[in-house]
C-alpha cells in the first residue's frame, strides 16, 4: 500500500487519504527508499512528493546554502546518509523495519548496524521536517537560485 503514495503527482493526491491514514496507523514498514518516503507522511502528514526539488536541497542532489528551516533539514539528512555510506551502508537501498506511532518514526528494535543508521537518519529528518514550516513558494526551487557557496556536513562519532 505504500508505494501508492509515491506515484505521479495527479494520482497522488486522489489517494492521499489512504496514504495519510496507511502511515499514520501502527504499521510495519520494510522497503528500502520507501521507507524514507513513509517516515515523511508519518512525521509530517504530507507526502513525500511535497518534498521533491524543495529549496535546495530536498530531493536528489544538492547545492548552494538552504532557503529556510525545512530544506535546512534536508540537508541534515544528506549529511546523515553520506555518513552512513562513508561507514559502508548503502542507505537509499538499505531496507529497515520501522513503525509511525502518531506523528513519530519508531525503529528502536533494530539490531543491525546499517538498518539502524539509515533508520536514525530518516528518523531525525521525519521529526526536523515536522516541526519545520513549509513554504510552498520553494517547490521546484531552481539550482542557479541555491549559488555555490554551501554549508559543510558535521558529523557526531557513533
Amino acid at each position: 500500500a505504500v508505494w501508492l503514495c509515491s506515484l505521479p503527482l495527479p494520482a497522488a493526491s486522489q489517494i492521499s487519504g489512504i496514504c495519510n491514514a496507511f502511515a499514520k496507523s501502527r504499521s510495519l514498514h520494510r522497503r528500502g527508499l520507501i521507507e524514507l518516503s513513509g517516515t515523511i507522511t508519518c512525521g509530517t502528514g504530507r507526502s513525500s512528493l511535497a518534498y521533491i526539488g524543495y529549496g535546495c536541497y530536498c530531493g536528489l542532489g544538492g547545492q548552494g546554502w538552504p532557503k529556510d528551516k525545512t530544506d535546512w533539514c534536508c540537508h541534515k539528512h544528506d549529511c546523515c546518509y553520506d555518513k552512513a555510506e562513508q561507514e559502508g551502508c548503502d542507505p537509499k537501498m538499505q531496507r529497515y523495519e520501522w513503525i509511525c506511532e502518531g506523528n513519530t518514526v519508531v525503529c528502536d528494535k533494530l539490531t543491525d548496524r546499517c538498518e539502524k543508521m539509515v533508520c536514525q537518519c530518516d528518523q531525525e529528518a521525519a521529526s526536523c521536517w515536522g516541526a519545520a514550516s513549509y513554504n510552498p513558494n520553494l517547490i521546484f526551487w531552481p539550482n542557479f537560485l541555491c549559488g555555490q557557496n554551501h554549508p559543510t556536513c558535521h558529523f557526531t562519532p557513533i
